[in-house]
């Protein structure tokens, strides 16, 4: 009896809880937020993830480009999601080498903070693809020159890449010799097939020599890896992946003297089985203004490099006087394979010191100029400090030699170099060059 009668008295307060309505909770807005995650708040692809692949990655990363596979639709990211992830945390890609805040440079590629969290939080979701609607209409990447018209295009031989050979570097004589003087103040380098070309520098050849080595040299062109194998009387334009055309300062030019020629020094990977050609040309816009100011090339350079074999940290000191009032305008560091840091800086002459660059983690084939938003001052009596280190060790993947061997400045791909290049103008020049 005892125990129907609990029975009854559970089954009374069941019932009446049933009908009471639900208590209303005193929850902050804040806090209704972060405990309710909705679809709308997750990262997806077409909302979040393809505005960042355009922006930063598609440059490449499309048919007809160097980059080994596209990343244009879901589809393509979705199924390189992890490595996705790997190289942007880690901030490999996009390829930018310059440390931050140790020069201002134009066209910087990278993504910041927030932009590799959201590409973090979209893989660790599961890389959703989310609304079709959300998605950007696709990147449209022009054809036209961004400089307009050019005064004058020169193209090197038709040579061909054979297929899955590695890394060829090769440097191919642009078949013309200028009959007057010039000064260009625009230039625009245009890879044949960026299927297959890494990247390309243009030198200028004054010598006549270039032509002798590639006569020498069976088919277009002649092989070269650290340098074009002359002493240049300057260089003219480049590209890598993502670059920008070459623009001096106003009253500034880059000179091209009368009878020189051009050499364009090619690094191709052609990953296909098959063959592939490539007709690299160079767009020329030659100075319409009055020229007071030739734009100089010099190297901060010590040719004086015995990497001792085995060596893990190798340092070298550079230093290079500064007698005149100049601007700088462009820095290209350069080593070879058993580079790993370049850190450059101007000491002035009372005492302060001011950045150039810095690239801590050095990678051969991702190199060239990098152009400073804003000219650097430097005047007469400071200095340009340069230290290059270098890893001649085992450990290092790199390392053309197995065992480790004594290393030493040269050309060849088992030879080292440790310099910079830079572009500068002089404040005291005054060339009262007027175009006819």
């Amino acid at each position: 009896m005892k125990q129907s009668w609990i029975l009854a008295l559970l089954a009374t307060i069941l019932a009446l809880a049933l009908m009471r309505p639900a208590a209303v909770t005193n929850t902050s807005a804040d806090e209704a937020g972060d405990a309710a995650v909705t679809p709308t708040d997750a990262v997806t692809f077409t909302r979040d993830v393809a505005p960042l692949l355009q922006q930063h990655c598609q440059e490449c990363h499309r048919p007809g480009q160097i980059a080994p596979f596209a990343l244009l639709t879901w589809e393509q990211a979705y199924s390189r999601r992890a490595k996705i992830r790997k190289v942007v945390t880690s901030r490999r890609m996009p390829p930018w080498k310059p440390v931050a805040g140790y020069g201002e440079f134009h066209g910087v590629r990278g993504l910041s903070a927030t932009e590799i969290a959201t590409i973090e939080r979209w893989v660790k979701a599961g890389a959703p693809q989310g609304n079709p609607d959300d998605l950007p209409a696709p990147r449209v990447f022009a054809d036209a020159p961004p400089l307009g018209t050019p005064d004058l295009t020169l193209s090197a031989e038709v040579y061909t890449v054979p297929g899955q050979t590695g890394d060829i570097y090769r440097c191919l004589v642009v078949d013309n010799v200028f009959t007057e003087t010039r000064y260009v103040t625009g230039v625009e380098f245009v890879p044949g097939n960026r299927k297959i070309v890494h990247h390309a520098i243009a030198y200028i050849d004054t010598s006549g020599y270039a032509v002798e080595l590639d006569r020498l040299d069976p088919g277009p062109g002649y092989t070269c890896f650290g340098g074009p194998g002359f002493r240049a009387a300057g260089y003219l334009g480049g590209w890598t992946p993502g670059s920008r055309p070459w623009v001096m300062p106003a009253g500034a030019g880059l000179e091209v003297q009368r009878g020189a020629r051009l050499v364009f020094q090619m690094h191709y990977h052609n990953t296909d089985v098959q063959p592939d050609t490539d007709g690299s040309s160079i767009r020329l816009y030659f100075a319409k203004e009055p020229i007071d100011r030739r734009v100089h090339f010099a190297r901060v350079i010590d040719t004086n490099v015995s990497i001792p074999a085995g060596a893990k940290r190798h340092e070298l000191d550079i230093t290079w006087p500064v007698r005149r009032d100049m601007q700088l305008i462009a820095i290209h560091p350069h080593m070879h394979l058993l580079g790993r840091e370049m850190k450059v800086w101007a000491t002035l002459s009372d005492g302060r010191v001011v950045p150039l660059i810095y690239i801590d983690d050095w990678d051969f084939d991702w190199q060239g100029f990098y152009f400073y938003r804003t000219p650097v001052r430097l005047a007469q009596g400071g200095r340009i400090d340069l230290k290059a280190v270098w890893d001649n060790s085992a450990e290092n993947p790199r390392n053309p030699n197995r065992p480790p061997q004594r290393v030493t400045w040269g050309e060849r791909t088992t030879d080292e170099m440790g310099h910079a290049a830079i572009l500068y103008t002089l404040d005291d020049e005054r060339l009262n060059y007027r175009p006819q």
